[in-house]
């Protein structure tokens, strides 16, 4: 059955797996978004999306790594064969270099992930105290739990990005969907008892276990390069991971001040009630998005496998159709998201104090669909592990700083539009004229009449 819906949609298995995966997610959080403003307080739920947000803090910490070890993996993996036991064979060299990129992002994942929770951890407890809206008894023990919880996937995380490098990201994706649905059935149950905003912790738990489980079971694929070979041109941070690293790190620390301060922001001025409903109407727009975007995502290692190649006919076959469905689908699922919430609210008026207004909804989704167009591109780009993005990320961080700063003296609304017109006004164009320029530099050196500049 799944077999012949992957034919007829055109899909393979990872394209499917990953597919079926954030299909899962947004159905999952369209019904923990459903439970969520019935089973919880309208100040439980500030404190719940609130939560999510200054836990995105993790990417000081993670510095967009995980990014970088999936494009160096399927750069080095494109030279490789996978025997019939699941193994990972060919040149020395590339096995040498992926087992020091393996034993390398050990050692960075372990100090970072300690360092996020000493550090999150405490200031978590700072920032909510300051707010007397729930009693510490409430919120405290759920916040510490979440925090190492999260220590712990972050510790995980590289080496699923590394096997996602090597081709096995339906793999991952599977078992991902597998934690997920025991994570969301948990977080319902918990949420049922009246759990209250423990449930937050169920997803990552799940995540946590499941991961350390499946990377356990699997062991076998990476035999060949757990112990990096000794070879001269094996793998070193500063020449073959820095480059890109640095970019790409400012560009996620950048992402942070764009997509994840608003909560927090709103919860410290506004208070709780009003941070959970953006919080809310953001989760929903988040996870349309996410399932609209697989067609990107799951094509990464492909990318990065003809990119490596020079293959940029090959590449631009792949990225076409995978970036159209994309932001095809990202227009299709806010509109009708923005529809539906008006439709609700004519049904049931009180729903309309748990999510944003219409022109706050409809302003989130220019922006969301804009950040459609702008993530394909940069997908395109860092395939060639290089970060011409840099500028834009930093420049939109900025500008979005600004204007949430602004915006929040004088109301929700304002802070939305100024940040819809700086997505959909300045940083798109600005892409889409980079990506113009990069993909025509490309050809040029791939033709071999002049060097590519980042």
């Amino acid at each position: 059955m799944i077999g012949t819906i992957r034919g007829i949609m055109g899909l393979d298995f990872h394209v499917f797996s990953t597919v079926v995966l954030r299909g899962w997610g947004i159905g999952a959080g369209f019904v923990t978004t459903l439970l969520l403003p019935i089973l919880l307080s309208a100040t439980e739920l500030g404190y719940y999306f609130a939560f999510a947000s200054i836990l995105g803090l993790q990417v000081f910490f993670e510095l967009g790594f995980n990014q970088v070890i999936t494009q160096i993996a399927g750069h080095e993996a494109a030279e490789l064969t996978v025997d019939e036991e699941g193994s990972l064979n060919g040149g020395s060299i590339h096995l040498a270099r992926l087992g020091a990129l393996s034993s390398l992002t050990r050692r960075w994942y372990l100090v970072a992930a300690a360092a996020f929770v000493l550090g999150v951890g405490p200031a978590g407890l700072l920032f909510f105290g300051r707010n007397h809206a729930l009693s510490p008894q409430v919120w405290a023990l759920p916040w510490l739990a979440l925090v190492l919880v999260t220590g712990f996937n972050l510790y995980l995380s590289p080496r699923l990005a590394f096997l996602e490098g090597c081709g096995r990201i339906g793999n991952v994706a599977r078992m991902r969907l597998y934690q997920s649905l025991v994570g969301y059935g948990c977080a319902w149950i918990t949420l049922g008892v009246g759990g209250g905003i423990w449930a937050a912790v169920c997803v990552p738990l799940a995540a946590c276990i499941g991961t350390a489980w499946w990377l356990y079971s699997t062991r076998g694929f990476g035999r060949r390069f757990t112990i990096p070979l000794r070879h001269e041109n094996t793998m070193s941070w500063r020449r073959d991971i820095l480059p890109l690293q640095w970019r790409i790190s400012l560009s996620w620390v950048s992402g942070y001040f764009i997509f994840s301060l608003f909560t927090p922001l709103i919860f410290s001025t506004a208070g709780p009630i009003a941070a959970g409903r953006f919080g809310l109407s953001m989760a929903i727009f988040t996870g349309l998005s996410t399932v609209s975007m697989s067609w990107m995502y799951a094509k990464v290692p492909e990318f990065a496998r003809h990119a490596s190649r020079g293959d940029l006919d090959a590449l631009g076959r792949e990225f076409r159709p995978a970036a159209l469905r994309a932001v095809g689908v990202t227009i299709a699922l806010c509109l009708l998201f923005v529809t539906l919430a008006q439709i609700v609210v004519q049904i049931r008026p009180d729903a309309a104090a748990r999510l944003l207004g219409p022109t706050d909804l409809l302003l989130l989704a220019i922006a969301v669909i804009a950040n459609a167009v702008i993530s394909s591109a940069a997908t395109y780009m860092r395939a060639f592990r290089e970060e011409p993005m840099l500028p834009v990320s930093i420049g939109a961080a900025v500008l979005t700083c600004m204007a949430v700063y602004v915006g929040s003296d004088v109301s929700v609304t304002v802070m939305l539009a100024l940040y819809a017109g700086i997505t959909a006004g300045i940083t798109l164009p600005w892409t889409i004229l980079i990506f113009r320029r990069y993909s025509a530099r490309q050809r040029t050196r791939m033709a071999g009449t002049g060097p590519a500049r980042p």
